[in-house]
Parts: C-alpha cells; structure tokens; sequence
C-alpha cells in the first residue's frame, strides 16, 4: 500500500510540469476523470488514514502472537511444576511407607529379644 502511495506522489510529481489547469467548461486534451482539489486531498488523507490502519493492524497481530506465546509457555512452566508436585507427593508417600516398614520390623526385633 505504501507504494502505491509512493508511485502516486512519484506520478504527480513527474507529470505536474506537464499539468496544466483546467477551468470549468473548457476541454480537456484527454480522456480520463477530473478530481477537484478538495475531493483529490479527501482521497489522500482516506488513503494516509488506511494506511495507518494497516500499520495498527500488523502492529495488533504481533502484540496478539506474542501474548499467545507467552501464554502457551506459562502453561508449560505450570504443568512442569504440577507434576514436579505431584512427584514430590509420591515420593514423600513412598518414603513414609518404607520408613514405617522399617520401624515396624525394628520394632519386631527388638520385641525378639
């Protein structure tokens, strides 16, 4: 979009020498539409606007992928440390029970004796 903006000045600049103006009524030495000036700068300030808009727009998506982004990888940390979690439990589980496995059969042994 910008270079079509870019080659319209480009256009206006190089044909401007060989413009010339045109009064109501007369006859134009082409074929083509006539723009009045306001309507012309009304054209460019909608084109100036859109392209704007555009760039908000690109701007938007990159903010929105990198949020996306971001979050996906929290998700991750978190599920990471939930499991960590969970195997912290399991293990403290684990070694509860073979440490009262032990007690009880010191405890057998020393009623043994």
């Amino acid at each position: 979009m910008k270079k079509i903006v870019l080659m319209m000045f480009l256009i206006t600049s190089i044909t401007s020498s060989f413009a010339g103006t045109i009064q109501k009524g007369e006859a134009a030495p082409f074929t083509g539409i006539l723009l009045t000036k306001e309507r012309a700068e009304k054209a460019m300030k909608a084109e100036k606007a859109n392209i704007v808009l555009k760039d908000l727009q690109v701007a938007q998506e990159e903010l929105t992928e990198y949020h996306r982004d971001s979050a996906r990888k929290a998700r991750n940390e978190l599920t990471k440390t939930q499991v960590r979690g969970y195997m912290n439990v399991i293990g403290a589980f684990v070694l509860g029970v073979l440490v009262t496995g032990f007690a009880a059969k010191m405890n057998n042994k020393i009623q043994e004796i």
